[in-house]
């Protein structure tokens, strides 16, 4: 089925690009949250600081996805 409004915008088109874009946006909120779990020496085990850790897990929810 197809949308219409009168700007020509289609709701079936765009709908599975938004819902791509919220799975991305629910993954990358995932592993920021897995990545501020670790401790510090595993994170130093991977070349990461406390402070880049916390930096990326402080980034907006849909900070980085295209």
């Amino acid at each position: 089925m197809t949308y219409y409004t009168d700007t020509g915008f289609s709701l079936a088109i765009q709908r599975p690009a938004i819902i791509a874009r919220i799975q991305a946006a629910l993954k990358v909120r995932k592993q920021r949250k897995a990545l501020y779990s670790l401790t510090d020496a595993q994170l130093d085990d991977i070349g990461l600081t406390r402070k880049q850790a916390d930096t990326e897990y402080a980034k907006s929810f849909w900070a980085d996805i295209a």
